[in-house]
């Protein structure tokens, strides 16, 4: 789960409501329709629209993300899991809850020695990922987070587009 969020920015509540016929495992693409509002882990909604109408979305999976999702498919078969209409993301087929995010998310930070970020961080840090590592475009930015435009992705991220005029400098002489 923290892998997915990561290499994909999809905000907690729209991973929370996926199902595995979300997934499309042999074209590589995620289909980003729903979020899960919950009250309890038993009373829950899975709403077939998302934070905005641009938060409906395909997300391109990497051939990583790919092989991890297939080995929990798997593990999910063997206990009676893992159908169509089954959360990506259940030990039981019920939805997780934020509190166990935050449990899982403590428990690898100080297995790892960093500092404890919020599930939401994920998002945050594929943005700055995509951004810092591979220079992606504002646009190609926004459509993947799902924002209704891209001056909201410049709004939160332009900061760090800042080393760009540099590295175009550097490539001009």
């Amino acid at each position: 789960m923290l892998w997915v969020c990561y290499m994909t920015g999809i905000r907690v509540n729209e991973g929370t409501a996926l199902w595995w016929n979300d997934v499309d495992l042999k074209n590589k693409r995620l289909r980003v329709h729903h979020m899960l509002i919950m009250k309890t882990r038993s009373e829950w909604k899975r709403n077939s629209y998302t934070k905005t109408e641009d938060g409906k979305r395909i997300i391109a999976f990497d051939s990583d993300t790919i092989n991890i999702l297939t080995i929990w498919r798997n593990r999910q078969l063997e206990i009676g899991l893992g159908n169509s209409n089954d959360f990506i993301f259940s030990y039981d087929g019920l939805p997780m809850i934020k509190s166990t995010i935050s449990r899982i998310i403590k428990h690898y930070s100080q297995f790892a020695g960093v500092t404890r970020i919020q599930a939401k961080g994920l998002r945050h840090s594929h943005a700055s990922y995509l951004i810092n590592e591979f220079n992606v475009s504002v646009l190609v930015l926004s459509q993947r987070m799902g924002h209704s435009s891209p001056e909201i992705t410049l709004k939160h991220y332009a900061h760090m587009w800042s080393g760009a005029d540099t590295a175009i400098v550097d490539a001009m002489t």
